[in-house]
């Protein structure tokens, strides 16, 4: 079958399974790390005070064997039991604590709240030399210079429709390379279900680059880099749509900005 293109001429659409693999350019791996630490040991403090403590006291016999033996049984006694004190309330404590402040982290809800998601401007769009279904686009998100991001739309949206084209950006993603070229964040497209149909999200006239869109309901601070490892995205992707009249909604909270709200093409996934 073919599709109508820019321009009006006609183009083979390639097999929908290739259509697909294109489309999940969009969501290549990225790479994560993390970081390990060790707990600071500080130790023999309570033992050395016993000991001087046991000394001091065991000095009424000056010079003397017992005297000095006395105090040095009860010094090494009371090291003993500061060091195990410490073992006791240090490591297990701490240890017990530090998982406890895991597990409360991991299970923290995920909302879409975490992700910075802000108005762009595309000052440039080009095909991507390696990749015959991406763009590598210069974006304007209102930072002293514009980032550069690859989206899977070269199949899908005219190159001529690309520039200029006010859209919809999510910046804390962690940068990754697409096909050898890098890219700095996302941005947000309305897709149907079989991903032969996709089309940015478009914000409302007049919204200044780089205003964050809001929700209404979920107030918390985005995080700082998004850990691929974590799969949030794929925790949000469910929930992420446009409603029967084309607007934006996470959970029925519209993508929301001083002059209105960004919207697609009716009934659609949000990517």
């Amino acid at each position: 079958s073919n599709l109508r293109g820019p321009g009006g001429a006609t183009r083979g659409v390639d097999h929908p399974a290739k259509m697909v693999r294109d489309f999940h350019d969009l969501y290549a791996a990225f790479a994560a790390f993390s970081t390990a630490s060790a707990p600071s040991s500080s130790g023999g403090k309570a033992g050395k005070a016993g000991k001087a403590d046991a000394v001091k006291k065991g000095g009424g016999k000056a010079g003397s064997n017992q005297g000095e033996k006395k105090g040095s049984e009860k010094g090494s006694n009371a090291g003993g039991k500061g060091k195990g004190n410490e073992k006791k309330g240090g490591g297990k404590a701490g240890n017990k604590g530090e998982k406890k402040g895991g597990e409360k982290g991991s299970s923290a809800p995920v909302d879409i709240s975490i992700l910075d998601i802000r108005v762009g401007k595309i000052l440039r769009a080009e095909a991507h030399p390696e990749a015959d279904g991406l763009y590598v686009s210069q974006i304007d998100v209102g930072e002293a210079a514009p980032r550069q991001i690859i989206s899977g739309l070269r199949k899908f949206v005219a190159i001529e429709d690309m520039q200029d084209r006010n859209v919809v950006v999510v910046l804390n993603l962690k940068p990754a390379k697409m096909r050898g070229i890098m890219s700095n964040g996302m941005v947000l497209c309305a897709s149907n279900e079989e991903h032969t149909k996709v089309d940015p999200l478009r914000p409302p006239a007049g919204a200044p680059l780089g205003e964050k869109v809001q929700f209404e309901g979920f107030d918390g601070e985005p995080i700082e880099v998004i850990n691929p490892k974590k799969k949030l995205l794929e925790k949000l992707f469910p929930d992420l749509k446009t409603d029967a009249s084309g607007v934006a909604v996470y959970k029925n909270s519209a993508f929301t900005l001083g002059s209105g709200t960004c919207v697609g093409f009716p009934s659609a996934l949000v990517r």
